[in-house]
């Protein structure tokens, strides 16, 4: 049975072979890592009860002292961490204590395997008698870690550091957050986020996609409802500002939302108080996140949405950047990205990503980090010896393919001579995309491209667009 699980960080490859090889004697489970990227890429699989941790990490991206850094601030993980090094300052030393390892080692000859062991079994015995007596923290700390795995706020460069501190000051203060970004940047790990930096996680957290609910449907979902207070309400409903009292209550695309929609949601959260469809006022605490794939532009504009809620949340907005803004994070996401499907895919290959940062960075990702993550997987299905020049290969021909599809749509419209029947197509294309889009709701769709409903009506008659059945309205 094994004792305990050790990952070791340490880029002295005989010493790192040396100390597993006594570990393993002892029965311990040891995994060995040379440089901070693969160190994260494993911890997050292997969970190990003790870390060894180098300080000097020749070829690695972070040396001892900032991984160890990166661990306490952004992973709030119960590991014991053993530094081992030689050739420190008495500062560094400080530091390191600091910032809560659980013993340093020197290197050199008055290194003991010895005295490691007992230290690892001392640290493995405290963390243990930890675990015991916390209790119901520790159910904490295992929520808390499968957020973390699921929804990983990957990124160290200024403008995501940046992110992840704005966050993280709203969700220590309590306050509300609204989350503005293109479509897959991130919006949904930001606020899981939010949520694992809030003192309200381990309660209620729920996400709620505005633009997928109807009109009628809204104050229903948001407020519940009691039964008999409208067709086929045959039972009492709770809706998600009550299920969310004193947690979370995350709402997705929430500018598709109507302003009077919006005007509820506004006194909900000034007055705490919610009033249910066909029942009585209640009183509720919920933290609201929002989050929209709109422009400050759109946010300030009264039509779109309501004065009094923007001026409500506008301190407390927070633009994620795009991935073309983001330089090498790209490098990162793909590496975890290929890691995760290397799971699934039972594939297992090793890439020098840091040689592809030009090729990477040369195309736009219009669709974020959603488009990078389906383009790994779409690699890593359709190829079993995973190399630089197949990623490069597979990245060109997504690059041609966008732009012969480009190419192809603008010479159908410039082909036609004449300027009004060629504008008049390229709209009659545009709003099939966005009706369609919108599941064929013609309110909905108005809104979203900024125009009257009644215009747009106007719009489907004179181009000769046939509303899907589908069309609720």
């Amino acid at each position: 049975m094994t004792k305990g699980k050790v990952l070791i960080l340490e880029d002295d490859v005989v010493l790192a072979d040396q100390v597993a090889l006594v570990l393993k004697r002892f029965n311990f489970e040891v995994l060995i890592t040379a440089n901070s990227d693969i160190f994260f890429e494993e911890l997050r699989v292997f969970n190990p009860d003790v870390i060894l941790l180098d300080v000097y990490l020749v070829g690695s991206k972070l040396n001892g002292i900032e991984v160890l850094k990166h661990l306490k601030q952004n992973l709030d993980l119960n590991y014991k961490v053993i530094v081992i090094s030689g050739e420190v300052t008495s500062a560094q030393v400080q530091e390191i204590r600091a910032m809560g390892a659980y013993h340093f080692i020197e290197k050199g000859s008055s290194f003991s395997t010895n005295q490691l062991l007992l230290h690892i079994d001392n640290a493995i015995t405290l963390k243990r008698q930890e675990e015991e007596h916390i209790g119901l923290q520790i159910e904490y700390i295992n929520l808390k870690k499968q957020f973390t795995r699921s929804f990983p706020f990957i990124g160290d460069s200024t403008a995501i550091k940046k992110v992840r501190e704005q966050i993280h000051k709203l969700a220590e203060v309590g306050e509300d957050l609204f989350l503005l970004g293109e479509t897959g940047t991130g919006k949904e790990v930001a606020a899981n986020y939010y949520y694992i930096s809030s003192n309200r996680f381990g309660k209620p957290f729920h996400t709620l996609n505005c633009s997928a609910l109807t009109e009628t449907l809204i104050e229903s979902e948001l407020f519940g409802h009691m039964k008999g207070s409208f067709t086929n309400a045959d039972r009492n409903k709770t809706g998600f500002f009550e299920e969310c009292t004193n947690g979370l209550l995350f709402l997705d695309e929430v500018t598709n939302l109507s302003l009077v929609s919006q005007s509820k949601i506004l006194r909900a959260i000034e007055n705490k108080e919610i009033q249910v469809v066909g029942g009585p006022m209640k009183k509720v605490d919920t933290r609201l996140i929002f989050a929209s794939n709109a422009n400050m532009q759109l946010l300030s504009n009264p039509d779109k949405f309501r004065r009094d809620l923007f001026y409500r949340i506008e301190g407390n907005i927070v633009q994620l950047p795009p991935l073309r803004e983001r330089g090498e994070d790209i490098l990162l996401l793909m590496s975890f990205f290929l890691t995760s499907f290397t799971n699934k895919y039972d594939i297992n290959d090793k890439l020098d990503l840091t040689s592809l940062s030009d090729h990477l960075l040369s195309y736009s990702w219009p669709g974020n980090i959603r488009e990078l993550r389906n383009f790994c997987k779409f690699v890593m299905i359709n190829e079993t010896n995973i190399t630089n020049e197949l990623i490069i290969k597979h990245l060109n021909m997504k690059i041609n393919c966008k732009d012969a599809h480009r190419d192809m749509e603008n010479v159908r419209y410039l082909n036609i001579n004449n300027l009004k029947e060629s504008m008049a197509e390229y709209e009659r294309d545009f709003l099939i995309h966005h009706l369609a889009h919108n599941a064929w709701q013609v309110s909905k769709t108005a809104r979203e491209i900024g125009i009257e409903r009644t215009t747009l009506y106007k719009k489907i008659k004179q181009l000769g667009i046939t509303l899907m059945p589908e069309d609720s309205e």
